[in-house]
């Protein structure tokens, strides 16, 4: 396993430094082609690396099927957003340090999803979120380098928290290894005042709220096409960090983590779905919908406090991620390549978009419906049958107010659907083409989310753990 997580460091990390220097330098643009290679190479060792378990790098990462799964689905997300940017960014100016940071931050999005110590959390973090900040302003319109800089100003406080609650809880377990064993303290103030503050310090980067503030204005302002990379894969450290770092710290933290993540799941989900509800942007809509989407995760967070629902709750969290990957990816580059076909992101501009551009507005639909839960899409199974059941005996009325805000969320989407497919479209030559790499991406995202619903969703729930 040591050769193939090498590999990954060579390829992301080697391409990753190589891209600027050869388009800079040669004037040609090779940067999305390599970047496209690094990502499709990157999900084959991924795929290789699924089942295997050990620690490597003498205990500093940890390799198991979850989080290699995770691992997977975000080298898809990566792969699919360099595709789009084919006609969206290829010849942006700063389109080099485009893919060049891409690669670099998907491989320390695998850092994380990796980690085992202390030292490798810091480090990785540090590299996905510098480069996340400058990925959201590469556009270098108005819009996006004002959501880079309240990106920016956010991801410092949560960095910060992060640092200050890794100095609490290693200096009280003593130890950096997250590999817990032999006589730790418990129920300790000082330990559940440093995992709480790194509660807060992941649930800014995840939109959890009350540290949701920076979100809709960085996912509802920059460019969608940047967004869906921002949204659908390096929101995945945040995923990881709660399994790798906080899940085997929550046997010493009593009650507290049950009650701490109930709250904030229902705070999160009320509040991104009841906004999302009045939004007349549909990009922005979907920024508050990200926030809802996290307050679910935290639904199977939750769980993880029992004994009895941990297994299904870690399924449950595998299967969203790809849910929400999927759909965000595919959503974010539909409203993209809707932009550049001419349609404003309003409900209004959006008007007959599903009856102009048939194909990619049927695929968009499907993952819409996918986000509401709707049978028998991949959606339906990560939310309902395992997400929300996991939490069935622990508190079975907090996977009823999940139920209720997912009964909620149909609201918003359906509304985007109603004026997709029944409002007068406006005056415009809206085509569709098979030369147009959007339309593979929402093809790949939608048919996936299908075929994954239809008899697959059991057999990667076995996989995963």
């Amino acid at each position: 396993m040591e050769i193939m997580l090498w590999s990954l460091i060579a390829i992301l990390g080697g391409l990753g430094l190589i891209i600027p220097t050869i388009d800079y330098v040669k004037g040609t643009r090779t940067g999305p082609y390599l970047a496209l290679l690094a990502t499709l190479l990157a999900t084959l060792i991924n795929l290789l690396m699924m089942g295997k378990n050990g620690t490597l790098f003498d205990g500093s990462l940890r390799v198991d099927p979850l989080s290699t799964y995770i691992s997977i689905i975000a080298s898809l997300g990566a792969f699919l957003v360099v595709l789009a940017s084919l006609s969206q960014a290829k010849d942006w100016n700063t389109s080099p340090s485009l893919y060049s940071l891409i690669l670099l931050s998907l491989l320390g999005v695998y850092f994380i999803l990796y980690v085992n110590d202390v030292s490798v959390l810091i480090a990785g973090w540090a590299l996905v979120a510098v480069a996340s900040y400058a990925i959201v302003g590469m556009r270098k319109d108005y819009n996006s380098l004002e959501s880079s800089a309240k990106y920016a100003l956010m991801g410092v406080t949560s960095s910060s928290l992060m640092v200050l609650g890794l100095a609490l809880v290693t200096g009280t377990i003593r130890t950096s290894s997250l590999s817990l064993s032999g006589n730790l303290p418990t129920n300790s103030s000082l330990l559940v005042l440093g995992i709480l503050i790194l509660v807060a310090a992941f649930g800014f980067k995840m939109g959890v709220v009350p540290f949701q503030g920076w979100l809709p204005d960085v996912y509802g302002g920059a460019h969608p096409l940047l967004v869906s990379f921002v949204s659908g894969v390096i929101k995945l450290i945040s995923i990881g960090a709660f399994i790798r770092v906080l899940q085997p710290l929550i046997p010493l933290t009593g009650d507290y983590w049950f009650v701490a993540m109930a709250v904030l799941s229902i705070a999160t989900m009320f509040y991104g779905n009841l906004a999302a509800l009045v939004q007349k942007n549909v990009q922005r809509m979907m920024a508050y919908s990200s926030i809802a989407q996290a307050g679910y995760f935290l639904v199977a967070f939750a769980a993880l406090s029992s004994a009895a629902s941990k297994q299904i709750a870690l399924q449950g969290i595998g299967l969203h991620v790809t849910t929400y990957v999927l759909a965000k990816v595919g959503i974010f580059i539909g409203l993209s390549y809707m932009a550049r076909k001419g349609f404003d992101l309003t409900l209004d501009g959006l008007s007959g978009a599903g009856r102009k551009m048939k194909l990619s507005g049927f695929m968009f639909a499907i993952l819409l419906f996918s986000l509401m839960g709707m049978p028998p899409l991949i959606g339906f199974w990560s939310k309902f049958m395992y997400i929300f059941y996991s939490v069935m005996e622990l508190a079975p009325w907090l996977a009823f107010i999940g139920i209720v805000n997912s009964g909620i969320s149909v609201g918003y989407y359906a509304l985007v659907l109603k004026y997709m497919y029944f409002a007068n479209p406006p005056e415009i030559k809206a085509e569709e083409s098979s030369r147009d790499p959007e339309l593979y991406v929402l093809l790949i995202t939608g048919i996936m989310t299908v075929i994954l619903g239809l008899g697959l969703a059991g057999y990667l729930a076995m996989l995963i753990i």
